[in-house]
């Protein structure tokens, strides 16, 4: 890492004298008066003051949490760094920043991506900027701006999520900050030693010659893990049985579209829902379906002690013939192979689908929005030939870290942010849960409702972003198990916070809760590739256009416009054509790791 000649910030605001308020936060202080208030363990703790007014008061309508609403709660943040929150009247740090976007991003009134409460929060407590760059919202647009950042020079100061290829590329031009010695720095003692419990896992997409250049996103434990979500009061008025087997959700599915019973226009009614990723994805996948054939499309394998790509195996035969013979009967909508995944999710939320392989938190909440009768519930995945249930699993460590653009001065502030981010939302007795008016609001009869405005849509990573970034890789099952502790209190003894988690009156909050503690008690059906790496070099080389071959291959087959003997010849094309040489190296990596 690139030594600072200078004084941090930090220090120098030490050294100057310039000293704010570092202890926790509870309502606000009548007069801006020091008052007490209860801390995280449920103790006392003096409330800070900056030089004129206390915390609460400094953030305003950005304090999260509703300490004066007659049923609300106080949220408890964390200490903050020595030295902060910065004077008054002192110029706030500009960070640049990336940021992803989708169709699901929503902000209140007046608010953006770089102007909400959360950025708000952040720059009144730690003098800090966030500036957006460009933001993305598909992965070829994300591709093509990090593309074109490095061709330009003109690299922002702080990296959402830079795919692993292009990644590998900016190592090469000395384009990213080394971070290995900035970790042990700067990175909080529990953040440590929550990653120093997953071994080598949290840094395997981003070291390179032993060196880190960037944080990995963390998913939930078992965050994509699909099973099947389906709309009860569908099949409770069509007479539908939950299906136990995939023959019993193919004739589910259709006893759907024959109904016609979706909120759409006539003929719209979607029976399963499918888009362009095929394998397995975070929304609407199909990889329960080819998971119980022991396959799953661009996974690895491990076959007679070596890895195999199991798009090019024998055994994918099997379901490719089961999809497109699926498809023909009108399971699947016509132009499935036309969606996105995050465009897929439009069926759902507008109520033309009511089946959908999606994780623990696929109760699609704008449906019940739009219409209130709906209600949502899950099931395990039907099962396979011999009664087998597999889907995909992944690495909770993903590819695609946050990165610094070398050279970038304020390293250190990020991870001050991480720090203060990490405790607030993963330790679940703060009772943070966002913002009112924002990522909730209070009903006329004094119950609390979510909105579709989240904090985490404004925040930069590790921790939330659109993706649900974390640090604790277990820290959705931690807060569920928190929260099931108030079951006990009485419903006209429990606070906004405890009735939202416990009563939620959509019932999508308690049923995805419910989901994601089933998937980890089934976890033994998670199928994980075998090969958990960057890419090797020929896969930067080659991975694009034998893709592009892979996808026009199975979605052709699938969707009728190719004969099945194009399997064969696509298997063929894709060893010659690079893939040979992959297996070669992933199976050189295999051998390395024994």
């Amino acid at each position: 890492m690139t030594k600072r000649t200078t004084l941090s910030r930090r220090h120098f605001l030490t050294l100057s004298g310039t000293v704010g308020a570092t202890a926790l936060v509870a309502a606000c202080a009548p007069g801006g008066a020091a008052e007490t208030a209860p801390s995280a363990g449920g103790e006392s703790a003096t409330m800070p003051e900056t030089a004129t007014q206390s915390i609460p008061e400094l953030l305003g309508a950005d304090m999260p949490g509703s300490p004066d609403h007659p049923r609300g709660w106080t949220t408890v943040l964390p200490d903050l760094p020595e030295g902060l929150p910065p004077a008054p009247g002192q110029e706030p740090i500009e960070i640049s920043i990336t940021r992803r976007v989708d169709s699901q991003t929503a902000f209140g009134e007046g608010d953006s991506l770089d102007n909400n409460p959360w950025s708000r929060m952040i720059e009144k407590l730690f003098g800090i900027k966030l500036t957006l760059a460009w933001s993305w919202s598909s992965g070829d647009e994300q591709t093509t701006k990090y593309n074109l950042a490095m061709a330009s020079g003109d690299m922002p100061d702080y990296l959402e999520t830079v795919p692993s290829n292009i990644f590998l590329k900016m190592i090469e031009a000395n384009l990213l900050e080394d971070i290995t010695d900035a970790f042990t720095m700067y990175a909080s003692q529990s953040w440590q030693d929550i990653w120093a419990q997953h071994g080598d896992l949290p840094w395997i997409y981003s070291t390179v010659n032993g060196r880190k250049y960037g944080l990995p996103f963390v998913a939930q434990q078992a965050q994509n893990d699909h099973i099947l979500w389906y709309r009860k009061d569908w099949f409770d008025k069509l007479g539908l049985s939950v299906p136990q087997t995939l023959d019993e959700l193919h004739d589910a599915a259709l006893a759907v579209v024959e109904a016609d019973i979706g909120k759409g226009a006539p003929g719209t009614t979607v029976g399963l829902l499918a888009n362009r990723s095929y394998g397995a994805n975070w929304f609407g996948s199909i990889d329960p379906i080819w998971g119980p054939f022991g396959v799953i499309p661009h996974q690895w394998s491990e076959v007679g002690g070596e890895l195999v790509y199991d798009s090019i195996r024998e055994e994918i035969k099997e379901p490719l013939e089961l999809l497109s013979q699926w498809y023909q009967d009108g399971v699947f909508r016509k132009d499935f192979f036309t969606f996105s995944t995050s465009d897929s999710i439009q069926d759902v939320a507008s109520g033309h689908c009511g089946i959908h392989y999606t994780p623990s938190w696929g109760a699609w909440l704008d449906t019940v929005r739009n219409d209130p009768e709906t209600v949502w519930a899950f099931a395990d995945n039907p099962a396979g030939p011999n009664g087998a249930r597999a889907r995909n699993t992944a690495n909770a460590f993903y590819p695609s870290p946050f990165c610094f653009r070398k050279g970038m001065e304020y390293v250190e502030e990020i991870f001050e942010i991480t720090n203060f981010m990490q405790a607030l939302s993963e330790e679940p007795d703060r009772r943070f849960h966002g913002w009112e008016g924002h990522d909730y609001e209070f009903q006329e009869d004094g119950s609390v409702a979510t909105t579709n405005i989240f904090w985490k849509f404004a925040a930069i990573g590790p921790v939330g972003t659109r993706g649900s970034g974390n640090i604790d890789p277990a820290n959705r099952a931690n807060e569920i198990r928190y929260q099931l502790e108030w079951a006990d209190i009485p419903v006209e003894e429990r606070d906004a916070y405890q009735t939202l988690s416990l009563e939620d009156p959509t019932g999508v909050s308690i049923i995805s809760k419910e989901a994601l503690l089933f998937i980890l008690d089934t976890a033994e059906q998670g199928k994980l590739s075998r090969f958990q790496s960057l890419p090797t070099p020929t896969m930067i080389e080659r991975s694009s256009d034998l893709n592009k071959l892979q996808d026009e291959t199975i979605l052709g087959i699938i969707i009728g416009d190719k004969p099945m003997s194009a399997f064969d010849e696509f298997v063929e094309q894709w060893k010659s054509q690079g893939g040979d040489q992959i297996t070669q190296e992933v199976n050189e990596w295999w051998a390395a790791r024994s």
